[in-house]
């Protein structure tokens, strides 16, 4: 009785199969069905997605000083205002070109910036704190038969020139940024006489037209400068060590 009624179900299970299975596709039709298939909304949305904006910069004044800390062993600058401090600007350790990053004062990182070295002069790419794009910074060396200058070209994220400048340097070391219109934008000052004593930089920063060009391009353009100096001279002095010891 068993047996035969095993054998009845079992010669039912084809048909039953047969009618809940779906059919399956041929492989032709799934390839068709693959590239007419819409794409899921995530990935819509990633496609027509632009570039994310950078975070706002921090809220400056007009004016502004930066002044390189002493004994530290990478170089360093606080960014102040008075007596305010707006955190510092720091060398960055292990780093296979020259880069620095700004913290403020409650040590939220706001800014990196690092350096593309080229063959004369170098390119700065300056971002926030989470790796999205500010601008760039331009450095140009040019030599003729009598001078040699230094000009700056500051270009915004995407790539469109803000403004440039030719650095003036005698006993003082000025930097006018201009804008396409020839309207100077900031002034970065490192004055002789403000410097003359002093063991450490003092940059002295003016902006005459707020929101014209991110605070951190202009941190970061004096930041570089001071450390560029800083090479130099400890390159000078190990020059002189070596001839004396001769």
């Amino acid at each position: 009785m068993k047996n035969s009624l095993f054998a009845v179900v079992l010669a039912a299970l084809p048909a039953f199969a047969q009618e809940r299975a779906p059919e399956l596709p041929s492989f032709s039709q799934f390839q068709a069905g693959l590239k007419n298939a819409p794409l899921p909304p995530l990935a819509v949305a990633a496609a027509g997605q632009q570039a994310p904006a950078p975070a706002a910069a921090p809220a400056l004044p007009a004016t502004f000083t930066l002044r390189e800390k002493f004994f530290t062993i990478m170089d360093a600058l606080e960014v102040k205002a008075g007596e305010q401090s707006f955190g510092k600007i720091t060398e960055r350790f292990w780093s296979l070109s020259k880069a620095f990053y700004w913290d403020d004062a409650q040590g939220k990182r706001v800014a990196e910036a690092r350096a593309r070295i080229l063959a004369l002069g170098s390119t700065v790419d300056v971002t926030d704190g989470a790796g999205v794009k500010i601008g760039q910074v331009k450095e140009e060396i040019l030599k003729s038969l009598f001078k040699v200058w230094t000009t700056y070209e500051i270009k915004d994220a995407n790539g469109r020139k803000i403004a440039s400048s030719e650095k003036i340097e005698l006993f003082s070391t000025e930097v006018t940024l201009k804008g396409p219109d020839g309207r100077s934008i900031a002034l970065l000052r490192r004055g002789f006489k403000e410097n003359l004593f002093r063991f450490t930089d003092r940059w002295d920063i003016t902006v005459y037209e707020p929101g014209k060009i991110d605070s951190r391009m202009l941190v970061m353009i004096c930041a570089f400068k001071t450390s560029v100096d800083n090479d130099r001279r400890a390159e000078e002095a190990a020059k002189a060590v070596e001839e004396i010891s001769k």
